[in-house]
């Protein structure tokens, strides 16, 4: 039989706001990098990872690993590796912008509205490199596609598929019921879903959803439970 194979995506994307400035998140993938490690223990592992901490230490740790910076490399580096490789299983831990750059704008005029609608008079100032002498600045954000949906169609992904979920600053309860249709959303096997007050601290942790069941998992223990459940899978389906 083959060796199994598993595709990991880690860290976060950065989008050009110009040449020089750029957003992103607060996430490094080290979460991503910590199940891609568990892994090597039973799989061959592929790692996408805009850390380039990371890249450096992948070849040490059995991991062929391709870096990426924005959510056009992303998707793009995604698209290439699933034409030519089948995967196993998949798990897309990077932290993906949801809106990228799309124009710069000088703000001259806001003014209130009814029902909360502001009016804003703006200038296009987009450049290579922004001027700093404009007094308020507004950048328009366009909706990213979700990679996470390309999985199961177009590229016809037929392995586990892990999906990841953070939200802020809501209750157990309304968390659980925003992963599981998450879940459902992405046609998806599992989703790992946990609130940023979870991510650090000694109640960090996160919520392990399947169609079965739901558990919640200790941080230091995620990566090695989520390769227990590959290696059972596995076991149970040894085609």
């Amino acid at each position: 039989m083959s060796p199994r194979r598993v595709l990991v995506t880690a860290g976060n994307t950065r989008e050009p706001i110009d040449r020089v400035r750029d957003w992103g998140n607060i996430f490094t993938g080290n979460t991503g990098y910590a199940i891609a490690r568990a892994m090597t223990s039973i799989a061959q592992v592929d790692l996408l990872t805009s850390n380039r901490t990371h890249l450096a230490q992948a070849q040490q740790d059995n991991i062929h690993a391709s870096p990426f910076t924005s959510h056009a490399e992303l998707k793009g580096a995604l698209a290439a590796l699933l034409a030519r490789q089948t995967y196993d299983a998949i798990f897309m831990t990077a932290a993906v912008a949801d809106y990228t750059p799309a124009g710069v704008f000088q703000l001259l005029d806001r003014r209130p509205t009814a029902d909360g609608v502001e009016q804003w008079t703006v200038r296009n100032v987009q450049a290579d490199k922004i001027k700093s002498n404009h007094g308020q600045i507004a950048i328009l954000g366009q909706a990213t596609e979700k990679i996470i949906d390309l999985f199961r169609t177009p590229w016809n992904h037929a392995g586990l598929l892990f999906k990841f979920k953070l939200e802020v600053g809501i209750p157990r309860e309304e968390l659980l019921k925003i992963a599981r249709q998450s879940r459902q959303a992405s046609h998806a096997d599992y989703l790992i879903a946990n609130t940023l007050d979870m991510v650090e601290g000694p109640t960090a942790g996160a919520y392990l959803i399947s169609e079965k069941n739901e558990e919640f998992i200790p941080r230091p223990n995620l990566a090695a439970r989520l390769a227990e459940i590959l290696r059972t899978h596995w076991q149970q389906r040894p085609e």
